[in-house]
């Protein structure tokens, strides 16, 4: 039982840093932002002879590739002035197809322990009750620290040697060599140049270390037995500062897959909010707190005097531990609901693609 235990436990702590990167690549892998940034950044308009309004409508065909059944990757736009030709040969198509087979592989892995994450928590809180919510609190701090760790390694590497990181990259994750293109014949590596790759695994970077970050510090604060007030007030902080990061950036970019992500993301916030609201109003004022606890001391005193023993603890003493504890058990549920709100953002975002497949095909029929 105990090795089961063992492995059940290991099993979420690394699934903590898995449901996070993928989450993160799959923010970063569609977000339009980074190609306009990495068009404009690296001059790819000069560089391929492909207008910026081609550029911007190729990235979107790609990210749209990276999400539907197709097997091949069809984008045609005017080199210099010409007319429209299909941009990509068939060595860049084929690679291609390699790196969306490794996307929906972790796209499926990040389905499958996100799975285990939400049922690993009611799982635990059902066998010990009691005992089970400081456990995962400290699973909850390692699984954030290895996070940290990674993101730290692989930070350190990019930084010191991001082209002999990136070589191996493509050594590990591919079975074959199709990936060594050539700039100056491959239009799939003139727009993305090894600078852009840089610049998105350093975003994916930084959004991991804010989550990871935030997480230890709950969870550390759990450990410590975190106020309700103090959970209210930082959680009032952090819906606010999502509630203005989501405003601002969708005024940026009013739709698709980054749309459905905020979303669901600002709806967590509020619902954690909600709950922090919940246990602040049911925690025990310290007026309230301290004339128990003078109360449960005389009747301590006056039972073991007469009796030789301790009372059993007054009601007012045990509603009183049972609000100190409401707190904790309000991150429990807030990490329960982000997690099954974040499992819907495939399900939502092959809704919405469905959607506007059908809508095409509605307006292409005469």
């Amino acid at each position: 039982m105990s090795i089961i235990k063992a492995i059940a436990y290991t099993a979420f702590v690394i699934a903590i840093p898995l449901f996070l990167i993928i989450m993160n690549l799959r923010v970063v892998v569609n977000t339009p932002l980074l190609y306009s940034y990495g068009f404009d950044q690296y001059e790819i308009e000069r560089v391929t002879g492909i207008e910026r309004s081609d550029l911007i409508s190729a990235g979107k065909k790609i990210r749209e590739y990276f999400n539907n059944e197709e097997r091949w990757l069809n984008v045609q736009v005017p080199i210099r002035g010409g007319e429209p030709k299909p941009l990509y040969n068939t060595t860049e198509l084929l690679h291609m197809w390699d790196v969306k087979v490794l996307i929906r592989t972790l796209y499926n892995v990040q389905l499958i322990v996100g799975l285990y994450i939400v049922l690993f928590i009611p799982a635990g809180l059902a066998i010990a009750p009691r005992a089970f919510p400081r456990i995962l609190m400290r699973l909850i701090a390692w699984g954030a620290g290895l996070t940290l760790a990674i993101v730290f390694v692989t930070g350190l590497l990019s930084l010191t040697g991001f082209s002999q990181t990136f070589y191996a990259f493509h050594v590990i994750a591919f079975t074959n060599d199709l990936w060594k293109l050539d700039p100056a014949r491959d239009y799939l590596i003139a727009m993305f140049p090894e600078g852009f790759f840089f610049d998105a695994t350093m975003v994916l970077a930084a959004l991991t270390v804010i989550q990871g970050l935030w997480i230890f510090c709950l969870s550390m604060s759990a450990l410590k037995r975190l106020s309700a007030s103090l959970f209210f007030k930082l959680t009032i902080v952090q819906t606010l500062s999502v509630v203005a990061a989501a405003v601002f950036i969708l005024r940026v970019y009013p739709g698709g897959f980054f749309f459905e992500a905020l979303m669901i993301v600002v709806v967590a916030s509020v619902a954690q909010a909600l709950v922090a609201l919940v246990a602040w109003r049911r925690a025990p004022s310290k007026t309230t707190s301290a004339s128990a606890s003078k109360n449960d001391e005389g009747l301590a005193s006056r039972s073991t005097s007469s009796s030789g023993g301790p009372q059993e603890k007054s009601e007012q003493q045990q509603g009183s531990e049972r609000t100190e504890s409401l707190a904790n058990n309000a991150i429990l549920g807030y990490y329960v609901i982000e997690a099954v709100l974040l499992l819907l953002i495939p399900v939502i975002h092959e809704w919405r693609s469905a959607r506007r497949v059908e809508a095409s095909s509605a307006d292409a029929t005469p």
